[in-house]
């Protein structure tokens, strides 16, 4: 029963980030009748994009470690008593899907230091010769 209450969460945000990742690139998504508003978020700025996906990143966390958790309440209540191999066996896919997404937010964030550093050179004026 806990098992599938805290799965909610843990659906629900990587639900979210998934849509994010689709919408992040390009600009045909931005008239899409239902992916439009995510479009138009996530592309607003590459600030944005980055403490987006990096905030879905830090939420996956915990809600990992709760999916683990209703796992291992739920082993608990069986006559048998809990079984390591079905916690680890959700402990590694929560794993796989944290190795997954970091990439996500990793390359937001270089986005997003590449953008501040042009920005940052075009303000600078070259001195004239």
């Amino acid at each position: 029963m806990w098992l599938q209450i805290l799965l909610i969460p843990f659906v629900i945000i990587l639900f979210l980030f998934f849509i994010f990742w689709i919408v992040h690139e390009g600009s045909r998504w931005q008239k899409h009748p239902t992916l439009g508003f995510f479009a138009r978020f996530i592309q607003a700025s590459p600030r944005r994009s980055f403490i987006t996906f990096f905030s879905l990143f830090l939420l996956l966390i915990p809600a990992a470690l709760l999916l683990m958790t209703g796992m291992w309440v739920d082993s608990l209540d069986t006559e048998i008593g809990p079984q390591q191999v079905d916690v680890v066996i959700v402990m590694l896919l929560v794993f796989v899907v944290l190795a997954m997404s970091f990439p996500v937010m990793y390359s937001s964030l270089g986005t997003w230091r590449n953008a501040k550093r042009a920005e940052a050179e075009m303000k600078v004026k070259p001195t004239g010769m």
